[in-house]
């Protein structure tokens, strides 16, 4: 039996206070993309941080000028969730060895962040199974992943799926943690013989993933 994963520890961050808003007054939205652009790079886990086992990657966009908008999605699940109004501005970060450990931070020109949590929330609730490309294999939702919220945030939820349709005996373990006009999604791929395997492997990654996400949200 194999299970892809990576080991990662943290300290467990302080609840932060509420974050300074970005102003839309007399800004110009080109001036206010690159605001939300520097406020999303800020919320970044430093690439060391989950060691050996899972080397930092890439980052998207590559330049620390750079940003992506335009699409409003923030989650796939069950039919997916889009943003209700503005734009925001996307960076990723990716981290792959043993297992892929995934960080993106969506910055919300106009939504709160905690808006969109519970959403998702509702969404892997009500829907045990989805197709995520059409043609492809389902996914399966367990809602509610055994994660603990870190505490002083405006929104926090998980879950897991089976991945199917990416590759045989694969599951995702992936969390929504919201503060101010900022959200952050993360998660783990892990794949095994066994599914129960794959499974455990992807809920521990992103348990220990979640105490240094917190305290680098906590920090913008």
């Amino acid at each position: 039996m194999t299970v892809l994963l990576a080991g990662c520890t943290a300290q467990e961050a302080a609840p932060p206070s509420s974050p300074p808003p970005v102003s839309s007054s007399a800004v110009s939205v080109p001036d206010q993309w690159n605001q939300l652009a520097g406020r999303a790079l800020s919320a970044y886990v430093a690439k060391e941080e989950f060691g050996p086992d899972a080397p930092w990657k890439e980052d998207q966009p590559a330049a620390p000028g750079g940003y992506e908008h335009g699409t409003p999605d923030v989650a796939g699940v069950c039919g997916g969730v889009k943003i209700g109004s503005g734009f925001k501005v996307t960076r990723s970060r990716l981290w792959r060895g043993d297992t892929v450990v995934w960080q993106n931070v969506h910055a919300l020109s106009s939504q709160k962040a905690a808006e969109l949590v519970e959403q998702i929330r509702e969404k892997s609730r009500t829907c045990s199974a989805y197709p995520r490309k059409e043609g492809k294999p389902t996914r399966a939702v367990t809602p509610d992943a055994a994660v603990t919220p870190p505490a002083g945030f405006d929104g926090f939820y998980a879950f897991c799926e089976t991945a199917p349709d990416v590759a045989q005996g694969q599951d995702n373990c992936q969390a929504y943690l919201a503060r101010g006009d900022l959200l952050v999604v993360y998660g783990s791929n892990a794949v095994s013989e066994d599914p129960n395997a794959a499974r455990l492997a992807a809920l521990r990654q992103l348990q220990q993933m979640t105490p240094p996400v917190a305290k680098a949200l906590a920090a913008v």
